[in-house]
């Protein structure tokens, strides 16, 4: 288990305590089947809605104030996984949703996101407007359509358009260095809070490739056409195509780039198992490199 600051803790929880999930990995399948057609949380990984009582993490059928993503059989270790992305994001300056990496009743991990979508506190919150670029762009399926299609969308109706395709291109960029190959269109998200649009802060950072070392495509949306054996250049076109400067792109890349060592540590660091340290850390140095040459 992670040993949390106060302040982490307190930022997450509203106090600096470490919440109790008294719930087992079976029991979340079971709930989570128990409440089916309740939530509006999909997804092939078991997920429930929970909110904080006390000193617990109750499963509840409305007014959730988290979403917590357990162990599953299909995929190792993605808890972990999951968690170590969204640090490595933050690290770069993304801005990510609030989560934690916590450990069910029986021991097994379970990653732990806040919902951003919920303003207020109690009963006195409410859920702000938010939707996923699959149902605005809509498309046969989540993983057809394209970045520059998100882009498109971004400038129709972001408040400030041009802040917000800076936030996709480092999002972009980031999902390529980690490996994430699943980012579809139902991970970009358009939220409405105080009379602003933008996009979401970012959700479902992970990286695919580690967990799925046979998966070809390299992005799960197309840019300049291509999903894979991209380099550098694709990026930089896509960036001249949505109007970025140079000069930003120029910098991002950089400040990517010389956060390798700190991203080998934080995997050395982590939880995973060393297979799954080693096989992750392969895959940012071998993307990273793709990025320093032209």
């Amino acid at each position: 288990m992670i040993d949390y600051d106060q302040k982490t803790l307190r930022s997450i929880f509203g106090k600096p305590i470490l919440p109790i999930i008294p719930i087992t990995l079976p029991e979340v399948s079971f709930k989570a089947r128990q409440l089916a057609g309740k939530l509006s949380i999909s997804g092939v990984q078991p997920k429930l809605s929970v909110r904080l009582d006390g000193n617990e993490l109750l499963p509840v059928v409305q007014d959730g104030q988290f979403i917590l993503k357990p162990q599953t059989e299909g995929f190792s270790e993605l808890p972990q996984n999951e968690y170590l992305c969204m640090q490595m994001g933050k690290k770069f300056g993304i801005n990510t949703a609030d989560c934690i990496l916590l450990e069910l009743v029986d021991g097994s991990p379970a990653y732990l996101v806040k919902r951003f979508d919920r303003a207020g506190k109690g009963q006195k919150s409410k859920k702000l407007h938010c939707e996923d670029m699959q149902q605005i762009l809509g498309g046969r399926d989540k993983y057809s359509g394209s970045h520059e299609q998100i882009a498109k969308a971004i400038l129709e109706y972001c408040t400030f358009a041009p802040l917000e395709l800076q936030r996709l291109f480092d999002l972009i960029i980031f999902n390529f260095v980690i490996g994430n190959g699943d980012a579809h269109k139902k991970n970009f998200s358009l939220l409405t809070k105080d009379g602003h649009i933008s996009l979401s802060p970012a959700y479902d950072l992970v990286s695919s490739r580690t967990v799925l070392p046979e998966e070809t495509e390299e992005l799960a949306l197309t840019i300049g056409g291509r999903k894979k054996r991209l380099s550098r250049h694709d990026f930089e076109n896509f960036a001249e195509h949505i109007k970025l400067s140079s000069d930003y792109t120029y910098k991002k890349f950089s400040r990517l780039i010389s956060l390798q060592d700190e991203f080998c540590r934080m995997i050395t660091a982590s939880t995973l198992t060393e297979t799954l340290k080693n096989r992750f850390t392969v895959i940012i140095t071998r993307r990273l490199d793709r990025l320093k040459n032209n």
